[in-house]
């Protein structure tokens, strides 16, 4: 063993028995972050909740929305009707028979009136 490997092995074994001055403490910025993200993201999300409920022109847009689930589950909403379904073979909004003039004349008022275009006046 030479006196250089024997100089290294002693300074080793000196610093093995002296005592490392504390660190200093690290800042917990990260875990101060998460904390706070934890309680603004669910903070954030029932005051944009509790602004869409009290604002009286989202009250019409959540009732639409309601009623659209309602209708595609099958469930008739209260008060409302189901639609009967719509035949393939027309494309009115009406039936003839509900826009025909008195003396089953038929002709262009009727017509629009079928279409929608126009409301029954006679």
């Amino acid at each position: 063993m030479s006196d250089r490997d024997r100089d290294y092995y002693w300074e080793q074994v000196r610093q093995q028995n002296r005592q490392k001055p504390p660190d200093a403490p690290k800042r917990k910025w990260r875990m101060l972050v998460k904390g706070l993200l934890w309680f603004l993201i669910p903070l954030l999300i029932v005051a944009a909740g509790a602004a869409l409920w009290r604002n009286p022109a989202s009250q019409l847009w959540l009732q639409e929305r309601w009623v659209l689930l309602q209708t595609r589950l099958g469930i008739s909403p209260s008060g409302l009707q189901a639609t009967p379904p719509a035949s393939p073979y027309s494309d009115s909004p009406r039936r003839l028979s509900d826009c025909i003039k008195p003396g089953n004349v038929i002709d262009d008022e009727v017509r629009a009136c079928v279409k929608g275009y126009r409301p029954k006046t006679w």
